[in-house]
């Protein structure tokens, strides 16, 4: 069954205004509302969390992905670097940033942007720079994994990716019925030597691709 995407996120967002009510004081929301989301490519709650193209201000897709590949990270950007994308209208920057190592591993998993939905396990925006602990209490990291669960129900993965060890392992404590693999992440310092970049890059990619095999899983 074909969902539209401003449904679908829009649903996301009642969900996550109804169940993350305790931020850390330190923490700012995002906002409950398509309106107030970076309009391009971004990743969820910042963004749609859906592929825009690689311009700014993208156009929202009309349909949802179905059974899409849903890549999870810890938390999003700093209140700063949100302002910033939205001034700018998506989040995609350099090619060795973020975005640029994180498509890379989707070409070489022989996986489209188009059929993934990108998001975090943390919600809200960190203080100050996006680098460094996300400032966080037991009340709210409770709520944000009971939201996890929740947008694993509404977004209806076929596969999960996580992306750095500290999404691993909060994911790995929320009840699954869908497959799990962990990735690096995008922003690890492992990727700075420019002589190893490509082949970890590439090694990473094939991992997803090999996890997918697996699982009898890949392009719909």
């Amino acid at each position: 069954m074909v969902r539209k995407a401003r449904q679908v996120i829009s649903e996301l967002l009642a969900e996550k205004q109804r169940i993350v009510t305790q931020f850390h004081p330190l923490v700012a929301d995002t906002g409950n509302r398509i309106e107030d989301l970076i309009d391009g490519t971004a990743v969820f709650p910042g963004g749609s969390g859906l592929w825009r193209g690689p311009g700014f201000h993208g156009a929202l897709p009309e349909n949802f992905p179905d059974s899409p590949i849903m890549i999870i990270g810890h938390n999003f950007d700093s209140e700063t670097g949100y302002k910033n994308s939205k001034i700018r209208g998506g989040e995609l920057q350099a090619p060795h940033t973020f975005w640029g190592v994180l498509l890379a591993y989707l070409k070489s998993a022989e996986l489209s942007p188009f059929d993934c939905f990108f998001t975090n396990v943390l919600m809200g925006l960190k203080p100050g720079s996006a680098t460094g602990p996300m400032p966080s209490s037991k009340i709210f990291e409770s709520q944000c994994l009971q939201f996890l669960v929740k947008q694993i129900q509404t977004v209806r993965p076929r596969f999960i990716i996580t992306l750095g060890v500290d999404a691993y392992k909060r994911v790995d404590k929320a009840p699954l019925s869908v497959s799990l693999h962990s990735a690096m992440h995008p922003s690890a310092r492992e990727f700075k030597p420019l002589i190893t970049r490509d082949h970890r890059i590439n090694e990473q990619g094939q991992a997803i691709k090999n996890s997918l095999r697996r699982y009898g899983l890949g392009f719909q």
